[in-house]
């Protein structure tokens, strides 16, 4: 049997309920409509990047300067009235916080348009995380979480040392923020052909539920009430750890702190 089609001018959407003519329509409709979300995602996701670049890309230089500061200031702080030093720590910390959270809206927008390939290059992964604890240092004081490194010597693999560096700091800067002014460990070890990082905190650790879902997006382990943030760094971290083939675990408990562990293997052509 031939295909009914409506007479001239006839709309579409009259035709009754199941017919080819109808499904014929719905089906062009739909596809149209996904078309358009398409590219209102795409171009939602180019915004966000051409955004997060132009909100990053100045504060390097002005991170770069504060920190030269800080450091000739800390050099003559008994010549120095102690509020100066004091400022300039404080100062490094918000432009510190203000670079991350445009280098997370970077990342969230390159992970999700599928644009993300890491660029491994050689790198001793032990002195990646001295520098990452070292910049969080005045951070981790004001916290009263003081960072505890115990990092195995001669860690090198090929890794993208940009995605390394994301990883420790959002790692240790959450340990910073739910550590609950305590102590906070960061251990590199090497176990064959993989290298190990733990960060420990001794905070308010997280739920079994919780732990289910704090590597989605938009998600948290607390409420909005509790802290701030856009609540992608886990995910981001995730999504990191999972481009250069490694994995991620947590192991925590309510009260009694929350350990991050990432294995990473070491990939070929790294050395021991």
């Amino acid at each position: 049997m031939s295909e009914i089609r409506p007479a001239a001018g006839e709309d579409e959407s009259h035709s009754p309920p199941g017919s080819p003519t109808r499904a014929s329509a719905v089906e062009r409709g739909g596809a149209a409509e996904v078309a358009r979300l398409e590219e209102a995602i795409a171009a939602r996701d180019e915004f966000i990047s051409v955004i997060a670049h132009e909100l990053r890309n100045p504060m390097t230089p002005m991170l770069m300067q504060v920190d030269a500061l800080r450091r000739r200031a800390a050099a003559c702080e008994d010549q120095l009235p102690r509020g100066i030093v004091v400022g300039l720590e404080r100062l490094e910390v918000i432009v510190q916080h203000s670079m991350r959270r445009a280098t997370m809206l970077l990342d969230v927008s390159r992970l999700t348009s599928g644009m993300f390939a890491p660029e491994t290059a050689s790198v001793n992964l032990g002195e990646l995380l001295m520098g990452v604890a070292g910049r969080l240092a005045p951070l981790a004081r004001r916290a009263r979480s003081p960072i505890q490194l115990e990092v195995a010597a001669d860690v090198v693999g090929l890794w993208d040392p940009v995605a390394l560096d994301e990883i420790a700091d959002n790692l240790i800067s959450n340990a910073i923020k739910y550590g609950g002014g305590r102590p906070i460990d960061v251990v590199l070890s090497r176990d064959g052909g993989n290298a190990f990082i733990r960060v420990v905190d001794r905070g308010i650790g997280i739920s079994e539920d919780n732990k289910a879902r704090i590597f989605d997006r938009f998600e948290r382990a607390v409420t909005r009430t509790q802290k701030t943030g856009f609540g992608v760094g886990l995910w981001v971290v995730g999504q990191l750890v999972k481009a250069m083939d490694g994995e991620i675990t947590v192991d925590s408990k309510p009260d009694e702190g929350s350990v991050f562990t990432v294995r990473l293997p070491l990939q070929s052509g790294a050395k021991a």
